[in-house]
């Protein structure tokens, strides 16, 4: 099994998606823009590939953005 950065010791790193008006998201990273204007269809390639949030994990996160229009995730 890999280690992904979700599974190393905590540094007080925080994740933030953002969801735009144009129904396209933005990704921050302690604060400051990570990644701009991602589709949806490309989202979850995100969170899995770079940050290992994947299957029910990547479902939460998504569902709190869906309802609050961003989600925050500390790691």
């Amino acid at each position: 099994m890999s280690r992904t950065r979700k599974d190393t010791t905590s540094q007080g790193t925080v994740l933030e998606i953002v969801k735009r008006d144009d129904d396209k998201f933005d990704l921050f990273l302690n604060h400051k823009l990570d990644q701009g204007q991602v589709l949806e269809c490309w989202l979850g390639d995100w969170l899995c590939a770079r940050f290992g949030y994947c299957g029910e994990e990547y479902d939460s996160i998504l569902q709190e953005v869906m309802q609050n229009g961003r989600a925050r995730v500390a790691f």
